[in-house]
């Protein structure tokens, strides 16, 4: 689990404690602490040394020296050894804090050394005694333990130095198109029943099926409400109809707990009148759920209702004709081989003509036809180097082990230092997305991302980064919703793997949910040290709730619930942990999307040691003071707030990410000279040059969203601040005229000699005659908005290399011609052109061998001439045309006569396929970070802030 990782840190903290010179001592006592201190680490060293040679021989026979209970109590002792330690730490601090207030003057090193000697290191030598004793059992247990090399089964280099390997991958994942045809088919209206049933065994890939059509952007442009149910186990009628309530209704909040089953299902009717709907039932095992939430559903003449239902078992399917079934069965030979290939990622050409090829019979009879195994065997095998050695190590002596299951090899693989981020992502929900964003701060918050070099200097979200796109390569994790320039925005683990290894992790006591724990028949295993909650504290067992105390490092709320009252368990859990000591060990408290948590000045105060405070989505009023003070705090996220009073953020010096709402960010006072320490400041309202000042000091910034007058912009105070920032990779910077003033340029001439910068933002004026000094050479991804910029910019954005996504927003083309010349935009794969409306038609001119790799092209309310040369991107799959004249499209039609493009018009809703709702643009469909679609206030759809971390 995430021994290695807690053994590491302890480690780190200890040696910490030593003074920086080894021969300080003091005069009577000289080396009594040192040595203290020395042995304990040396102990833990031998215990870090002994977990990963353990590791290193499960991943390389798959079998392990210790069962489930050992590796329960080694964590568990190792828990205690870091729980020791941080209290000796927090004490240690606390009583400094008290001297320094009551003005008491102490040596430090002798108060460390007496307090440590006396209570704090024998307390701490006494936990890591009790590891060393386990280790030891662990080890006689099994007389054949010995230390496996390099050549047992694991990579010559480590997983960093495939970096390469990993950048490179393509995320894009395959579904089989007979299946998606035939799905699809059936979902026309009035010509098949209402309800489609997709039965398969468990790793089939019913559920891949499903999400590929549910995801679909025709099939989410014409059914105007959607909602994915996973059905609980103990199927609860309320609990699923809440679900599908909340997914349909956006407009309003509504106290879900408080209404009977008749009046949800009334709520929902009257809701769904008039619209198309689209409801997914995954897993469903019991025939209950006919009755009361299929039947009154879909027999309704009041609105169109298509529902797909997932299982594994045809028994438990509703006992009437009235639906059609489509079975997934196993995959033959040519298929299993096919699929394989994918995700090993190699052409069959190459295998053939290689001794791979031997090994082709051994692979399709471990993988058996189940594409979940498919799947996740080519993932492992990608990581491997493309030899018979290596592969045979793995398919004849590993897989070839009828006793290994695919999914454990896939887990003992991993390099130790991913195992506990894979295992974390348990404790959310099964298939609940998860933004990849929050995943990436909880990993680091829980001390999984190690740094290499020196903390201070290492940027744990990039190297946590790393991990994730390992879990993605191995197909351990699925990326769900990606942003605009394909990279990943959520994603969960999937089905079989969370059914595999959620309920191990949490026999072991890595992680507590609000179910099952009361299971746990060993009271000194319940113990709870990361806690996930679905519906409240309220609903905790009382049994597991007992055993939340002080300990408690990591919080995760995930509470759907509709409510329009705000919660209160938060505070009720603060008050416990910290009741006992005065103080909190906590490191993540993450609260996404609970409506308006109780949170006072005094318990949040005491959590010393928080590192992320997760409050996104939560429209919260106030932000406790005592936020501002915490010492360790790393991460804040406040956006999506309703922040009314002003909070001073002044002495939290560690903090790395700050996300503030476009509403308070005026309201959470930033003290900027004293945050040196910032990566991403995102959502900050500047108003004079003085903080343009403060702001040019904070030269680690890498992601940085501003907004603020054109005036301000304009300054030679902004030229000299933006040219400092040079670690930047993300900015956006919204400017915002008191009047529109067409000579009010953006002056920001140091942008060209940003060469890390890779995605830009820009709303305001910009100087046309001097463009190609905002635009830097390695951008991925430039949207300008009212730029204004009086020339063709398509020249010389067409030069820039890795230009992925270009965005032209309102009033950003003032010229009769766009000429993408041959051999411009090389990588650019999506073009957007919205609300442009020039005083004569802008003609598109695409030359040969512009555009290589456009795949999807956007225009929304422009006037507009037909493009020319359309038919010489033979990329292009996908054309929206929004608010367009039918004239307009038909002669796109025609320029591209016989090819297979897919035109989308939200004005003609002349098939099921060819059909465009007219409300949101389909970046805004089930984003939760969508800030609005006319946020900037000058009617065009800012679909950019959809994507903000």
């Amino acid at each position: 689990m995430d021994a290695i990782a807690v053994v590491s840190l302890v480690i780190k903290k200890l040696q910490g404690l030593l003074p920086a010179d080894e021969n300080t001592t003091t005069n009577n006592d000289p080396t009594v602490f040192q040595k203290q201190v020395q042995g304990a680490i040396d102990s833990l060293d031998s215990l870090k040394q002994f977990l990963k040679d353990e590791d290193d021989r499960e991943a390389s026979s798959g079998h392990s020296s210790m069962d489930d209970q050992v590796v329960a109590q080694l964590l568990r002792a190792v828990y205690s050894a870091d729980d020791a330690l941080n209290t000796l730490i927090l004490k240690k601090e606390l009583q400094e804090q008290t001297d320094i207030k009551s003005g008491t003057i102490r040596k430090s090193k002798r108060f460390m050394k007496n307090l440590i000697s006396r209570k704090g290191m024998g307390k701490l030598n006494k936990e890591i005694r009790r590891l060393v004793e386990i280790k030891e059992k662990a080890v006689t247990s099994d007389t054949s333990f010995s230390t496996v090399g390099n050549g047992g089964g694991r990579h010559s280099s480590s997983w960093q130095d495939r970096r390469a390997r990993i950048s490179d991958f393509c995320l894009e994942e395959e579904t089989d198109v007979d299946l998606v045809n035939e799905l699809l088919i059936r979902l026309v209206p009035y010509q098949f029943p209402k309800l489609i049933a997709v039965i398969g065994e468990g790793g089939s890939g019913k559920t891949t099926l499903a999400r590929t059509i549910y995801d679909r952007v025709d099939v989410r442009r014409y059914f105007t409400k959607r909602a994915w149910i996973q059905v609980p186990s103990l199927f609860n009628t309320r609990q699923v109809l809440g679900d599908i309530l909340q997914q349909i209704n956006e407009a309003e909040l509504v106290e879900e707990s408080t209404l009977s089953e008749d009046e949800l299902m009334w709520r929902i009717i009257k809701l769904l009148n008039g619209a198309r709907c689209l409801i997914v039932l995954e897993d469903v095992e019991t025939t209950q759920i006919l009755e009361t939430v299929l039947n009154p559903l879909c027999n309704s003449s009041q609105f169109d209702t298509r529902m797909i239902l997932t299982t594994s078992n045809a028994n438990k399917l509703p006992p009437q004709t009235g639906y059609l079934a489509l079975h997934l069965g196993r995959l033959n030979e040519e298929e299993s081989w096919k699929l394989f290939l994918n995700k090993v990622r190699m052409k069959e050409d190459e295998v053939v003509n290689s001794e791979l090829i031997s090994l082709k019979e051994k692979i399709l009879e471990i993988c058996g036809g189940l594409p979940a195994r498919i799947v996740l065997l080519g993932g492992l095998l990608s990581t491997k180097e493309r030899s018979y050695n290596e592969w045979s190590r793995v398919v004849l002596e590993r897989a070839g082990n009828n006793k290994v299951d695919i999914m454990a090899l896939s887990y003992q693989d991993l390099p130790s230092e991913i195992k506990p981020c894979f295992l974390y992502m348990g404790i959310f929900p099964k298939k609940v997305e998860i933004p990849v964003r929050r995943l990436i701060h909880l990993w680091v918050a829980e001390g999984f991302v190690m740094p290499l070099l020196d903390p201070e200097e290492t940027n744990h979200e990039d190297m946590a980064g790393r991990c994730f796109e390992e879990l993605v390569i191995r197909n351990m994790i699925q990326v769900i919703r990606r942003k605009s320039d394909g990279s990943p925005k959520t994603c969960y683990m999937p089905g079989v793997l969370y059914d595999f290894f959620s309920s191990k992790a949490e026999a072991v006591g890595f992680f507590n949910r609000q179910f099952r724990t009361s299971s746990n028949k060993n009271p000194e295993l319940a113990e709870v040290r990361r806690l996930a909650t679905y519906s409240g504290i309220k609903n905790l067992q009382c049994s597991l709730f007992a055993h939340v105390h002080q300990n408690l490092r990591s919080y995760v709320a995930y509470d759907t619930r509709i409510r329009c009252s705000p919660s209160i368990e938060t505070g009720m859990l603060l008050k416990k942990i910290i009741s006992n000591r005065g103080f909190g060990l906590l490191n993540s408290l993450d609260l996404e999307g609970v409506y308006k948590p109780k949170l006072s000045d005094d318990l949040v105060g005491k959590l010393l040691h928080l590192k992320y405070l997760g409050l996104r989505s939560t429209f919260i009023d106030i932000l406790p003071a005592t936020v501002g003070s915490l010492p360790c705090l790393e991460t804040l996220d406040v956006k999506h707030t309703n922040i009314k009073e002003a909070v001073h953020i002044v002495k939290a010096e560690k903090l790395r990410h700050v996300y503030l709402c476009v509403n308070s960010s005026n309201k959470v006072l930033l003290d900027l000279s004293s945050l040196t320490n910032l990566h991403t400041l995102w959502g900050l309202n500047v108003g004079s040059s003085s903080e343009l000042t403060l702001l040019e000091k904070l030269t680690r910034l890498t992601k940085l969203k501003l907004t603020g007058d054109i005036k301000l912009f304009r300054s030679k105070k902004s030229v000299e601040c933006f040219a400092k920032l040079t670690n930047l990779q993300s900015l956006k910077l919204r400017s915002i005229p008191k009047s529109i003033e067409y000579d009010s340029f953006i002056y920001l001439d140091s942008l060209a000699e940003h060469h890390k910068l890779q995605e830009l933002y820009l709303l305001g004026t910009l100087p046309g005659n001097r463009l190609s000094d905002y635009i830097p050479p390695n951008l991925r991804k430039l949207t300008l908005s009212m730029s204004r910029p009086g020339i063709d910019p398509m020249p010389l954005l067409g030069q820039l290399p890795h230009l992925n996504v270009l965005r032209l927003l309102s009033n950003s083309i003032m010229v009769e011609r766009l000429t993408c010349s041959a051999g411009g935009f090389p990588k650019l794969r999506l073009l957007k052109l919205w609300h442009h409306r020039y005083w004569k038609p802008v003609l598109l001119t695409v030359e040969e061998e512009a555009m290589s790799s456009l795949n999807e092209l956007e225009i929304r309310d422009c006037l507009m001439q037909p493009p020319r040369g359309l038919e010489n991107v033979i990329t292009l799959k996908e054309i929206t045309l929004t608010n367009m004249p039918d004239t307009f499209r038909e002669d796109v039609e025609k320029i591209l006569q016989g090819r297979n493009v897919y035109i989308k018009n939200s004005t003609c809703p002349s098939s099921f396929k060819e059909y465009s709702s007219e409300s949101e643009d389909e970046d805004h469909v089930g984003d939760e970070d969508g800030e609005g679609d006319d946020e900037d206030g000058e009617g065009h759809g800012d679909d950019e802030e959809n994507e903000d971390d």
